[in-house]
């Protein structure tokens, strides 16, 4: 009897419980290569900044970046010495993992 009063009790722990994948679907692990758009040099200590928000990195001394965003989020690239671009994640990828090759053009700095 008590076997049974606790798989009952477990059931219904599972039936209150939110689900919690359709969160986890919306992640994707944002990584690429950042470069310059004359001689695909890479870029290195590119700010990458997530768009309204705190989160975002820095690209390493070979250009490279990685980090946690969501579908649809608006990613701003910036350095000085070059124009800023915003990419989109499209909220259409099926996979967890989404890889872009980002190339910035040299902008002109008056100091």
């Amino acid at each position: 009897m008590r076997f049974f009063l606790i798989i009952f009790f477990s059931f219904c722990l599972l039936l209150c419980c939110p689900n919690t994948n359709a969160q986890d679907d919306k992640l994707v692990q944002f990584s690429g290569v950042v470069v310059t758009s004359d001689s695909l040099q890479p870029l290195p200590f590119v700010n990458i900044l997530i768009k309204n928000s705190r989160k975002g990195t820095i690209s390493d001394y070979y250009g490279f970046f990685s980090f946690v965003a969501k579908k649809g989020d608006v990613i701003i690239f910036s350095t000085v010495g070059y124009k800023p671009v915003r990419f989109t994640i499209p909220d259409t990828i099926t996979h967890q993992r989404y890889s872009l090759i980002q190339a910035l053009a040299s902008d002109t700095v008056l100091l």
